[in-house]
């Protein structure tokens, strides 16, 4: 009997089911008198006190189609309805079978009776069903939730382990100066020339032919020549095959210069970044300084490692450590950046165990380089990103280059020179040249672009400098006459005119500050002090390299006239300090290992400087002059120059130019001395100014300005600055009528004076 219930509530279990997925309303029937059995009844058939009545049949609303029967539920939706709790499967009947029947008979009965009510026993075990439902699906949702959160805990842990393992392999994954694809293509488009034979590939350039380069320049990214010494020659040979005017100046081709041959092994990279990475972080956990790595960025020399201090961690403790760091990672010298401009980080560089050569090509031949709208556009080299890093010599429009013995800094000069040779003809761009030490500027004698042969005597340079001061002045004027700012104002203006010539932009190259300094301080610094406060807009800029950057070579007035700045590997902080402001030069590796401090920038970036050999300059300084023919200079310069040669200091009374010196007397100077003072009027006088005008030297010169200052002709001595003029005209009439000091004859209208 309790199993014959049990089999019927399961059966209207599994009906009601169906109805609720079926979205049908279930059969309501009326209210019936819950069945009580009689006392001591047993095992007796369940008799309802009252038959239930069944409804009217029930339809859907606004629709005259009945409800489905049960049959028909199941083999809509093909159910499978489960067997009753604890009944056996029927062997000789299948279980689809043994429900259909059960589903037809009951069909039958509520077409021939109303389906009884639920009795209390069904209503519970309803009730536990549910209860034991509901318990399953938390137990469920709660194993669920728990496996998500563990698989969670693993993923990030996971990912924390692979953070810095991440960071490596982006860091050797990154291409460095000459690795593969850091320079892009030249495309089709920007190489007119490629279809070109190699013979008949070599373009003029000229003012309209801004951008153009040799068709044969293209060349695989891991091909690397090596050149023949006859290269030059030979390529100078098929250009003179299609050259119709000598004079046109003929861009170098990129083949004279050679391309980097590194080689970076992944493994090794990784290996030596993670080991770095881990001693860091000990080094100063040890002294109680907790970080955590963020970042790995590997340059051609040099990696730095991000790192990221907790909370409350003094940057100044971490900089303090940089001796103990750099000897628990065995290096030879580590450099801080605290903090990193624009990070929240710490940067520690330390040196790689290979280190990459970045070479001149790998910097010119690229896009950067090619697509430059400036003449002065030159290579400095590629950062610790790999980046190529280019400067504007217009945009300094000064610079300062300090370096020890051996840091590279001739080559760094010669780099900017040969960028010069690569992007502008001598038409656009003219150099003076000063070389004290002979040797490093002289092989560059006879190359067009030279406005005047290289200077190697220290005196020569003072007169070359002074030269360049006039010449600014000069250019002023021209520009105030024709209602313009500067050079670019004057150069489109001729453009537009006809019969008016541009002008090209000067570029002054001093290789050695200091041997000139010692010649004639007074005048070189005069003259340096002037271009540098007004030389850029008229399109004159100042290259000054040393390697004694001191106090008295790179003196206040200098220092602050010129505010960028490379500096290279310095003996001390000291002498850093004297270039970029700041300690750090004296911790670079040398071998063109450089800080780059151009002016806007708030802080110097460090950048490997590009090699040329002096092969590739030779080859590419002979195929210019094999091109240019015979270079004539400008007689007109060079008397200029001879003519504002200071003297050396101590000599006495020697002509300035091997002219005649005055030979009146002392008193019959100062008379023409006055006179000049007169002439000079507001803009003052200097020693210098005497020896040009009467022709003396230097003592008797300086003899002549106390003697004045006494008469009180000309105001005290001011530093640098040229002497007041303090008597007019009129005084000095006054004092020729009256007798004193003596009148001047009319005879001595026949002494020398350059007026």
């Amino acid at each position: 009997m309790l199993l014959a219930n049990k089999t019927i509530v399961d059966v209207f279990r599994a009906i009601r089911n169906i109805f609720a997925a079926a979205g049908a309303a279930r059969p309501e029937y009326e209210e019936v008198e819950d069945f009580v059995p009689p006392p001591g009844a047993k095992n007796q058939p369940a008799k309802a006190a009252k038959k239930a009545k069944p409804l009217p049949e029930k339809t859907v609303p606004n629709s005259d189609v009945p409800i489905e029967t049960a049959e028909e539920k199941r083999k809509s939706f093909n159910i499978d309805i489960p067997l009753p709790f604890g009944a056996k499967k029927a062997a000789e009947t299948p279980k689809t079978e043994a429900v259909s029947e059960v589903c037809q008979n009951e069909d039958n009965k509520s077409d021939a009776e109303p389906e009884k009510p639920k009795s209390a026993v069904e209503l519970e075990a309803d009730a536990i069903a549910r209860s034991v439902e509901a318990q399953e699906a938390q137990r469920q949702a709660a194993k669920a939730s728990a496996a998500e959160a563990q698989s969670k805990a693993e993923a990030q842990k996971a990912e924390k382990s692979d953070d810095l393992a991440s960071i490596i392999k982006k860091a050797v994954t990154k291409p460095v100066g000459g690795t593969e694809g850091q320079s892009k293509p030249v495309s089709q488009s920007s190489n007119a020339a490629a279809q070109k034979p190699s013979g008949s590939g070599l373009l003029f350039r000229g003012d309209k032919l801004k951008g153009s380069t040799l068709a044969s320049n293209k060349i695989g990214d891991d091909e690397n020549l090596d050149m023949p010494e006859t290269t030059a020659q030979d390529i100078q040979n098929e250009i003179a095959e299609n050259i119709p005017a000598p004079a046109e100046y003929i861009i170098p081709p990129m083949e004279l210069l050679k391309k980097s041959a590194n080689e970076l092994n992944a493994d090794e990279a990784e290996a030596e970044m993670k080991q770095n990475a881990d001693t860091l972080v000990e080094t100063l956990k040890s002294f109680g300084v907790m970080t955590r790595i963020v970042d790995i960025h590997r340059g051609p020399t040099v990696t730095r490692y991000e790192l990221q201090p907790n909370a409350g961690v003094k940057i100044s403790k971490i900089t303090g450590l940089a001796d103990d760091i750099a000897l628990n990672l065995a290096a030879e010298g580590v450099r801080i950046q605290a903090p990193i401009p624009g990070k929240a980080a710490v940067g520690i560089e330390v040196p790689n165990r290979v280190k990459d050569i970045v070479t001149l090509r790998d910097v010119l031949d690229t896009e950067e380089f090619r697509n430059a709208e400036s003449k002065l556009t030159f290579a400095v080299g590629r950062n610790i990103d790999g980046e190529t890093i280019l400067g504007d010599i217009a945009k300094l429009p000064h610079v300062i280059i300090a370096g020890t013995t051996g840091s590279g800094k001739s080559v760094c000069t010669n780099g900017i020179i040969m960028s010069i040779l690569y992007n502008a003809t001598p038409d656009e761009v003219r150099l003076v040249l000063i070389d004290p030490k002979v040797v490093e500027f002289k092989i560059y004698d006879g190359i067009p672009h030279l406005l005047i042969p290289v200077v190697t005597d220290p005196r020569k340079a003072a007169g070359a400098l002074a030269w360049a001061v006039q010449e600014m002045l000069k250019r002023y004027k021209l520009f105030a006459d024709n209602n313009v700012r500067d050079l670019k104002g004057y150069n489109e203006m001729a453009a537009e005119t006809e019969g008016v010539e541009p002008l090209p932009r000067i570029v002054i190259v001093i290789d050695e500050l200091a041997d000139l300094m010692m010649a004639a301080a007074g005048e070189v610094e005069d003259s340096i002090c002037r271009l540098a406060q007004m030389a850029r807009a008229a399109g004159m800029h100042l290259i000054i390299a040393t390697q004694r950057p001191t106090v008295d070579v790179i003196t206040g007035l200098i220092k602050a006239n010129i505010p960028s700045r490379i500096a290279l590997k310095v003996a001390s902080g000291i002498d850093s300090r004297s270039i970029i402001n700041e300690i750090g030069a004296e911790k670079l590796l040398g071998n063109g290992d450089l800080l780059y401090f151009p002016t806007g920038y708030a802080k110097p970036v460090r950048v490997q400087n590009c090699f040329s050999s002096d092969k590739e300059v030779a080859a590419v300084v002979n195929f210019i002059k094999n091109g240019a023919g015979d270079v004539t200079y400008s007689d007109d310069i060079m008397k200029e120059i001879e003519q504002n040669i200071p003297q050396p200091k101590g000599e006495k009374d020697k002509p300035a130019d091997n002219g005649k010196t005055y030979e009146g007397s002392d008193e019959d100077v100062v008379e023409r001395a006055i006179e000049c003072a007169i002439d000079a009027g507001g803009a003052g006088v200097s020693v210098s100014y005497f020896q040009r005008k009467l022709k003396l030297g230097y003592a008797r010169a300086a003899r002549i300005m106390d003697e004045l200052e006494e008469l009180g002709v000309v105001g005290p001595f001011e530093g640098a600055k040229p002497r007041q003029v303090l008597m007019t005209r009129e005084m000095f009439l006054a004092r020729k009528l009256g007798g004193n000091g003596g009148e001047v004859s009319a005879d001595n209208d026949d002494v020398p004076f350059d007026e």
